[in-house]
């Protein structure tokens, strides 16, 4: 792609990766190009270290599960501590 990477551009390109491992190799390949180019994401905040942890994660076979379930965690933790407790009904 010509241009510049905005993050409307990054999120799009990488939602039409179908797969967690044509995820990787996107990611990956946007790391080196900014590695190499870093005039092309011009605008945007996202750095090697962000691109490091992605890659990390999304190579994982359950992507995100390990996280959620601390937030899971954390969140439940600090409502009971608070004395609250929130009911959903789904």
């Amino acid at each position: 792609m010509e241009g510049v990477y905005n993050k409307e551009n990054l999120f799009a390109e990488f939602q039409m990766q179908k797969t967690n491992e044509d995820k990787v190799k996107f990611l990956k390949e946007m790391k080196q190009l900014k590695k190499d180019q870093p005039s092309m994401f011009r605008g945007t905040k996202i750095s090697q270290k962000n691109f490091d942890n992605l890659i990390a994660e999304w190579s994982k076979p359950y992507p995100w599960r390990e996280i959620n379930r601390q937030i899971r965690l954390s969140n439940k933790s600090s409502d009971e501590d608070s004395g609250m407790i929130i009911w959903l009904n789904i």
